[in-house]
């Protein structure tokens, strides 16, 4: 004996509802034989929040997830959704647009952040590559009374090297990348002493010899503007540098060590012929 559906005349073998074409769930006996194949404008089930038709009683619905099925017989009906053509854009929620807005901004300010383009507050500046630049401060650096600074600067390393040998320490030799860097923090003090200049630093020195793992920094001023004679005493360059070596070892300063043997350094003379020096060991 077979058995058919009530609703959509479906034949089953048993009668073991529901029906697994329409979902209906109670069947009757099949007096003559059926067709097993559904009937075109049989029932089918559409959904009330979408209008999406569906052959089966069986929620939820694959087009908006509802669950709210009515059944309808005759013909299928035309859904107007079809006929709708839509873009991802056509989806897109306001607040989720404004989203991704503000995360491309942010992603934006921290790579112009990284590269230096812009500060943020918590990003610290990246460290400039390359030295520092020297300053161009009040007073002199090329002469002083006629006298030459760049001869002084030579005679003071050879009467640096002299005193050195004498406590058994030995020779240093002038390197111009040094020399640059005792300009730069000699220059740096005269233009924070007189022109209220930013002050050198010892980091600054060190980006200029990157190999130099710890340079010595030996700096120090000679108050001639207090003396009678002031700086007109020195006849010609020796007799200055020979002065000016020696009135920092008088004052109980003791030689210090150039691992490297290098040595830069820079002299200057400020408007009121206070002498500025400073010299770097490597």
């Amino acid at each position: 004996m077979k058995w058919r559906c009530e609703w959509c005349g479906k034949p089953h073998e048993e009668n073991d509802p529901p029906c697994d074409n329409c979902g209906h769930g109670s069947f009757e006996e099949a007096v003559t034989q059926v067709n097993e194949e559904v009937v075109e404008g049989g029932p089918r089930w559409v959904c009330l929040d979408c209008g999406r038709q569906h052959q089966k009683n069986s929620p939820p619905c694959k087009r908006c997830g509802g669950s709210n099925f009515e059944r309808r017989t005759g013909p299928p009906e035309d859904d107007p959704l079809d006929d709708i053509k839509t873009g991802w854009l056509d989806v897109l929620e306001t607040k989720y647009v404004l989203g991704y807005a503000a995360v491309a901004l942010l992603l934006g300010l921290i790579v112009l952040a990284a590269v230096g383009g812009i500060t943020l507050p918590g990003f610290a500046a990246e460290t400039p590559a390359g030295p520092p630049q020297i300053a161009s401060p009040a007073g002199s650096g090329d002469t002083v009374d006629s006298l030459s600074l760049a001869a002084v600067e030579g005679t003071y390393v050879d009467v640096y090297n002299v005193r050195r040998s004498g406590v058994g320490g030995g020779t240093v030799s002038r390197n111009a990348t040094l020399d640059d860097a005792a300009a730069y923090y000699n220059k740096g003090r005269v233009d924070a002493r007189y022109d209220n200049g930013e002050r050198p630093t010892r980091e600054g020195v060190s980006r200029f010899a990157p190999s130099c793992e710890r340079p010595v920094v030996v700096s120090y001023e000679v108050a001639y503007d207090r003396t009678p004679q002031s700086l007109s005493q020195y006849q010609n360059e020796t007799a200055l540098a020979t002065a000016l070596v020696d009135s920092y070892i008088e004052r109980g300063k003791r030689i210090q060590r150039a691992e490297d043997g290098l040595i830069g350094l820079d002299i200057h003379v400020g408007p009121d012929e206070r002498v500025f020096v400073t010299y770097v060991l490597c």
